[in-house]
């Protein structure tokens, strides 16, 4: 059986299935790909066990079947083919050689029989919303999110599609020292019967997401959602996802109630000084000092091994003075992932979280706990 793809779809699609597949997966199948043939497409499929992404591909086939493929080896060969079209050959053992041009490999493939079995996404669809708007919660997001941390919870997004006269979609995430909450108005409901939905989907969907988000032509993705299950549509493409378990931190009342900001400046002027006084506190994430002042943000970065750093910005604050400390990659990321230009500062005490907001997107806080030093 040939099949013949287009060079650069093919290569965009094993990059997504690669996206998700582990290093070091607990079933050596977990390193290949699926891949379905019918009269009228081609699927490619990847699993983790945890999360599924599927890809139809208009491509007609002379017979229906399934086999599976190495991911690694096949990708990193298709990467270095110049050529505008793919052939692949598969024989009835499910060996397949890949062609372009006067390249040719061949690689070992397997039976489909024992790959893992892809949920469908669960159907209807509940919710469809611009990628735009995902695109940008799951930024504002990420970067707050637990990465394999002991507290299992904190390595989700929570997601809430909140009902009312005009839909929204709200994102939380944080990591125990710092939280972050935003939201978009965005979104329609796609059954008439619908109600807010909660889910808590882990940090490597989002991080999926968002390189499909970044990768696909479709204006809109749709999202599914069953008891234990999510599913995320955008044109051909499926992901699915089984949803985290457990309580998730109370976020409300974490956020400090906003009365006047200690200081509003562009965004800019604070963090190029944070990045120069950052390379002297070091990889460890020494935390800096920083002394805010009726006319001046003062920071000051020691460390031992390479020496000091000292800044100042000029500012009007609202305090005569306040002496704080911070992980400088903590700040820099709140900063990074602002969706405005200008950067407000809620601090009451030198040990209270810090709550940085924008003007621009008041529906965004960031918070960032402070550090003794």
């Amino acid at each position: 059986m040939k099949l013949t793809f287009d060079r650069n779809e093919l290569l965009q699609t094993l990059k997504m299935m690669h996206s998700l597949l582990d290093k070091s997966p607990k079933l050596p199948i977990l390193k290949h790909i699926l891949v379905t043939t019918t009269a009228s497409h081609i699927t490619l499929a990847a699993t983790d066990l945890e999360l599924g992404l599927q890809r139809h591909m208009a491509i007609p086939c002379p017979e229906s079947c399934s086999f599976v493929v190495p991911a690694d080896p096949v990708l990193e060969f298709i990467r270095e083919l110049h050529a505008p079209t793919v052939q692949w050959t598969v024989d009835a053992t499910h060996n397949m050689t890949i062609s372009a041009g006067k390249t040719k490999a061949k690689f070992k493939g397997l039976n489909a029989q024992d790959y893992p079995a892809l949920p469908a996404i669960p159907a209807p669809l509940l919710f469809s919303l611009p990628i735009g708007d995902l695109q940008d919660l799951l930024n504002e997001t990420l970067p707050a999110v637990g990465e394999q941390t002991e507290r299992y919870i904190l390595n989700a997004i929570r997601f809430q599609m909140i009902d009312g006269a005009t839909p929204s979609l709200q994102a939380v995430g944080t990591d125990g020292k710092r939280l972050v909450l935003t939201s978009r108005t965005t979104g329609v409901w796609l059954t008439k019967d619908h109600k807010t939905k909660t889910m808590l989907v882990p940090k490597k969907i989002g991080k999926v997401l968002k390189t499909l988000l970044a990768n696909v032509d479709d204006t809109h993705i749709g999202i599914g959602l069953s008891a234990n299950l999510a599913g995320f549509k955008l044109g051909a493409t499926m992901l699915t996802s089984r949803l985290m378990e457990g309580q998730y931190p109370k976020h409300e009342g974490v956020i400090p109630q906003k009365t006047n900001a200690l200081f509003t400046l562009p965004k800019l002027n604070l963090e190029d000084p944070l990045r120069r006084v950052s390379v002297i506190s070091g990889r460890d994430a020494k935390p800096i000092q920083v002394k805010i002042r009726p006319t001046e943000i003062l920071l000051q970065a020691v460390n031992v091994d390479m020496g000091e750093a000292t800044e100042s910005i000029e500012i009007t604050s609202t305090r005569d003075e306040l002496v704080t400390g911070f992980n400088t990659h903590y700040l820099l990321d709140a900063l990074a992932s602002m969706p405005g230009e200008h950067c407000q500062v809620y601090m009451d005490s030198p040990l209270a979280p810090c709550l940085l907001t924008t003007p621009e997107r008041p529906e965004w806080h960031h918070i960032v706990m402070p550090l003794k030093v």
